[in-house]
């Protein structure tokens, strides 16, 4: 009875929905390539090739790999005609962002647009390309139903005090090795990070925070809005508040840029990493959500592929949580890997449990810690004989992620809408203190006249074993369920977590 009164709920919805106005609707657009962009990021990593280290800018990537500008224009005419606005348009000219009414869709392209729920919507027809638009590959937007989790934990006791709890941002840069780039006068002066995130956030509660703690110099933070108002929403504000306090704890002289889409979506994830990658200005990206990676869709992981490779071809490091759910990442008992970490043109930060005591700490991997192997990626180059798999396996590198030796962040608690301290964990945590280090990194680079750092994994997987063992701390113990660390590379914490100060000077030199 109960399935009989679901389809006939579903029957009055969409048939409600057919005799409805027009309801608005925004889709992302990617258009071909007339090379692939992963031809590009192959050039700046091979040392043979005249573009080994140099990077490619937007502009040039569109002279390149973009449709002539006949090409692009007659396309914008036809869209117009139609009847769509242009929301957006990617300096790359690979992308654009398009609105109008759900019946447009439909007749333009095809769609048979189902409404789900307020503001959730599905089609359910078999997309047909206009001729006109003979270099549109893909369109996203028309399903929104599908979203993406943030990778943090929030610890079993919240605080309401004036004094932050759990590890403290001292004992971290001491226990990571840190504490010597400081006194160098590094803080990541100069160095631009983006915060790759969904919805909206506030923006009191992290300059709240970089009070408290004292942070000097004081980092400099914004937000960007690029496809529309986000509305507020308090899980992802805390992700978005936890990634920018964190990054700027380990590196406060950097410039952090927070780029907040209105809609956490597929089409969401593609606008969000385009707006980034259109501005250019840093070289440092942190993105804290995911999923595992069956549950996304085939299409748009193949756009994002495309995205993270145009990351790598300017120049670009992208740091993922690996996620909290160890070797599980669907969550549904299954051995599977996540997204987008699993993805092989990002990093992919991982989780330990760090212990301090009196008379030092100890390092274990995290149960949580989302490590696996890739059923679609084949090995990279770079992990040809690193690692004993034969597609691509992840975490590269890890960081404290427990909850149990957790990190404060100020922010509003989910039950009273307080601002206080919570204290959180998950691989959330460790991805953003990786990319503050990396701007320090990028600084000292800088001191020496050299470029941006430049895609890490290379680096850090072709270094030698005498290098490994001064650059990482092994993490030998601790398991995240069917895969257990051990010496060197392992599923659960890559290469280690960092000793700073070797790191930095092997990545400087």
């Amino acid at each position: 009875m109960n399935s009989i009164f679901n389809i006939l709920v579903l029957f009055f919805v969409t048939l409600s929905s057919l005799d409805s106005p027009g309801q608005p609707i925004q889709a992302v657009l990617s258009l071909t390539e007339t090379i692939p962009l992963q031809d590009l990021a192959d050039n700046v990593l091979n040392p043979e090739s005249e573009r080994y280290g140099v990077y490619y800018s937007p502009e040039e990537i569109r002279s390149l790999v973009a449709p002539s500008d006949a090409e692009y224009n007659e396309m914008l005419g036809f869209l117009r005609e139609s009847g769509f606005s242009i929301v957006k348009e990617s300096k790359s000219h690979l992308m654009l962002v398009i609105q109008g009414d759900h019946q447009l869709f439909e007749k333009v392209f095809s769609a048979q647009i189902q409404f789900t729920g307020p503001k959730k919507f599905r089609n359910r027809g078999e997309i047909e390309i206009p001729s006109q638009l003979s270099r549109v590959a893909n369109i996203t937007g028309l399903d929104n139903t599908h979203s993406y989790k943030p990778h943090y934990k929030i610890a079993a006791q919240q605080y309401e005090t004036s004094q932050q709890p759990g590890i403290l941002p001292a004992q971290i840069k001491t226990a990571y090795g840190m504490d010597p780039l400081y006194e160098q006068g590094l803080s990541g002066k100069d160095q631009d990070i983006a915060i790759a995130a969904f919805m909206d956030f506030s923006l009191q509660d992290v300059l709240t925070y970089y009070e408290k703690v004292g942070l000097s110099p004081v980092p400099s933070v914004e937000q960007i809005i690029f496809d529309g108002i986000p509305a507020y929403d308090n899980r992802a504000a805390i992700e978005t508040e936890l990634d920018s306090e964190l990054t700027a704890m380990i590196a406060p002289g950097a410039n952090i840029h927070v780029f907040s889409s209105s809609q956490n979506s597929d089409a969401g994830e593609l606008t969000v990493f385009n707006a980034i990658l259109d501005d250019n200005r840093s070289k440092l990206v942190n993105y804290s959500w995911g999923d595992c990676e069956t549950h996304v869709p085939k299409q748009h992981r193949r756009d994002m592929e495309k995205v993270f490779a145009r990351a790598i071809a300017q120049g670009i490091n992208i740091l993922v949580a690996s996620g909290d759910n160890g070797s599980d990442s669907c969550g549904d008992s299954t051995l599977s890997a996540g997204w987008p970490n699993i993805n092989p043109n990002v990093v992919s930060v991982g989780g330990t449990t760090l212990n301090l005591s009196a008379s030092g700490f100890s390092e274990i991997g995290w149960w949580g810690s989302g490590g696996g192997v890739s059923i679609f990626y084949p090995r990279p180059f770079w992990q040809l004989s690193q690692t004993p798999y034969t597609k691509r396996a992840d975490p590269d590198v890890a960081f404290n992620a427990d909850p149990g030796t957790g990190e404060a962040i100020w922010t509003q608690e989910h039950t009273n809408n307080v601002p206080n301290w919570l204290l959180v964990g998950g691989t959330s945590m460790a991805a953003p203190q990786w990319v503050g280090f990396l701007a320090l990194v990028n600084e000292a680079r800088a001191e020496q006249d050299l470029d941006a750092l430049g895609y890490l994994n290379p680096l850090l997987y072709k270094a030698s074993l005498s290098q490994k063992k001064r650059i990482f701390r092994d993490i030998t113990q601790g398991s995240n369920g069917a895969y257990t660390a051990g010496k060197g590379w392992d599923a659960v914490t890559g290469w280690g977590t960092m000793n700073g100060a070797a790191l930095l000077n092997y990545l400087v030199q």
